[in-house]
């Protein structure tokens, strides 16, 4: 007579097979024990099925282990690691809790939470739950490196830089820790960002992407050779797409302005299913100023995969910004209603056709999709305006919504500021997706530098931005801006731009902030006609075709800031002697009103 197997060996073997990554066999040898009804068999049998991504089988595993046991804290653990892989975060989060209420001190279920906690944007209680862990177990390196991830993505640099010291110290070649020290250093622009990439590359090096960012550092510098040495690595990697648009978007930068892309037309046409590539490409085109280019590339990639509506919303929106309105017309007619971002898209396209009341509708649409949406709220200023509703001037011409001031700053450091941003344009270029046209601008966020001037600049800017943010008006849970009036105000992107001859700002806003603003040092000579180089604000795009003038135009002076809500579109007119150079940066809102 065959004998039943023993359970205990039984499990061993399924434990030991899980454990050395042989799943199917860890399946088969739990088989027999799934009568036996015990925790830990519903637990291995749980963890299992995930593996092997049967996440319904999965979930009834861990549901019989919890109701078995509902006092083990690993069975909590790995069940909220489960529950947070197939998004179901909110119960993941409950479940990491309950582990910890009863294991105050398991490091893994307080990691995975505080891992979570930063996927969701939870920036502040994450760096909370990753500087406790820092506390209780200073030398592992997996909470140094969750605590600087969390601090770069909040935008403290400098705080995301001595936490991956920490790690390096704990662990010396960890590579996590290296590759995100070199990359917090590329973005800082330090001294020692090239040295650092040679550490991670030996770290990681097979790596495409950290031979990107350090091609990005030499560049930075200088060092033209870095396109030739990235040209031949994108050659060797055809399916490697983000390296394809970034040496697209490098050779553009570098001025190779007519021919900067035909790598990515020699693949394209090698291998025209590339539906990932296609999107970047058409992107990129239009980030470059080429949306007639953007329009043709979208049309390509329509036929060359199938024919669907997000293709056909893409080529509409820069058709009609090449001024092809005809063609958008077309395109849009064959979209149906519900289609994501046509709303806004095509009340931009009935602006251009003069079809205002139409516009009005769909872009009141377009709010009641997302009230805070920006690009939304800039667009139908201009339409309230142009129109004559009062809901233009309650957007825009509330008393304190723009603020003139003059920075706090001794004539001593305004030079030193002068002199710092000056050496800055140096080895800057004129960069693809921005809104200058003729100039250059600083990459990666200018008050992430080290430099102690800017410090001080961002000190100076910080004391008038909460002056002007106490002159806002009452708070309006309706208003795009005056919703955010109470919360906390945080600077975020911060750039420089330095312009010489003709070169200005065309007409855009910002979506990355509710303030946006400008802070000049070196301005054009006064007194040139027209205004020139004056900042505008409320001047719709050329491209809109609506005659409308702007709101306010506003003198640059040397150490004058101005701050304005970051929806109101802004440019500056052109001027055509002399040099104007500005800093300016986006704030962001955050915590509860």
């Amino acid at each position: 007579m065959t004998q039943p197997p023993d359970p205990q060996a039984a499990f061993a073997a399924a434990e030991r097979a899980y454990l050395e990554g042989r799943l199917a066999e860890a399946r088969a040898a739990l088989a027999p024990l799934m009568r036996v009804s015990h925790p830990a068999v519903h637990h291995l049998c749980a963890v299992v099925e995930h593996g092997l991504g049967d996440h319904v089988a999965a979930r009834r595993q861990f549901e019989a282990a919890a109701r078995l046991a509902p006092g083990d804290p690993d069975i909590c653990s790995n069940f909220g690691r489960f529950l947070a892989q197939i998004g179901e975060d909110a119960a993941a989060l409950d479940a990491y809790e309950r582990a910890l209420r009863l294991a105050p001190d398991f490091g893994d279920a307080a990691f995975n939470r505080a891992l979570l906690l930063r996927r969701l944007g939870r920036l502040d209680e994450a760096g909370d739950a990753f500087r406790a862990l820092t506390k209780t177990s200073p030398r592992d390196p997996r909470y140094w490196n969750g605590l600087a991830a969390t601090e770069r993505e909040s935008g403290d640099l400098s705080a995301a830089a001595a936490a991956y010291d920490q790690a390096l110290a704990a662990a010396p070649a960890d590579k996590l820790a290296s590759v995100g020290r070199a990359r917090v250093a590329l973005e800082r622009e330090e001294d020692d960002a090239l040295e650092r990439y040679r550490a991670a590359r030996r770290q990681a090096p097979g790596d495409p992407e950290l031979a990107l960012d350090e091609a990005e550092a030499r560049l930075g510098r200088g060092d033209r050779s870095a396109l030739d040495d990235l040209t031949a690595l994108v050659r060797s990697l055809p399916n490697w797409t983000h390296g394809q648009i970034a040496l697209a978007r490098m050779r553009w930068e570098q001025g190779e302005r007519n021919d900067f892309a035909d790598h990515v037309e020699a693949l394209l046409a090698r291998e025209p299913a590339r539906a990932p590539l296609w999107r970047d490409y058409i992107q990129l085109l239009a980030d470059c100023g080429e949306p007639a280019r953007a329009a043709e590339a979208a049309r390509r990639a329509r036929g060359a995969l199938a024919d669907d509506p997000p293709l056909r919303l893409v080529e509409a929106v820069h058709a009609g910004k090449a001024g092809q309105l005809k063609r958008a017309e077309r395109l849009f007619a064959t979209l149906r209603p519900d289609t994501p971002g046509r709303h806004l898209n095509e009340a931009v396209h009935r602006i251009r056709r003069g079809e205002l009341d139409r516009a009005v509708r769909l872009v009141e649409a377009a709010l009641a999709e997302d009230g805070g949406d920006f690009a939304a709220w800039g667009v139908a200023e201009t339409l309230y305006r142009k129109i004559g509703d009062e809901r233009g001037a309650w957007l825009s011409a509330q008393p304190g919504l723009i603020g003139i001031s003059q920075l706090a700053l001794e004539p001593a450091a305004f030079r030193a500021l002068d002199t710092l941003l000056l050496t800055l344009h140096r080895d800057t270029v004129e960069a693809v997706g921005q809104s200058v046209s003729g100039g250059t601008q600083t990459r990666w966020r200018l008050f992430d530098r080290a430099e102690p001037e800017l410090a001080g600049l961002r000190g100076a800017i910080e004391q008038a931005l909460a002056e002007h943010v106490a002159g806002l008006p009452a708070r309006d849970h309706r208003h795009p801006l005056l919703r955010h009036r109470d919360r906390k105000m945080t600077i975020g992107p911060s750039w420089s731009v330095r312009f010489l001859g003709a070169g200005h700002h065309v007409p855009h806003y910002h979506p990355k902030g509710v303030i946006s603003s400008a802070c000049y040092f070196r301005v054009p000579p006064s007194g040139g006609a027209g205004q020139a180089g004056w900042l505008e604000i409320g001047r719709p795009p050329a491209d809109f075709l609506m005659e409308l003038e702007p709101i306010q135009t506003i003198e640059p002076r040397p150490g004058r800031l101005v701050l304005f809500p970051s929806y109101l579109f802004h440019g500056t007119r052109p001027f055509f002697a002399g040099e104007r150079m500005s800093v300016a940066f986006d704030v962001g809102a955050s915590g509860d009103a």
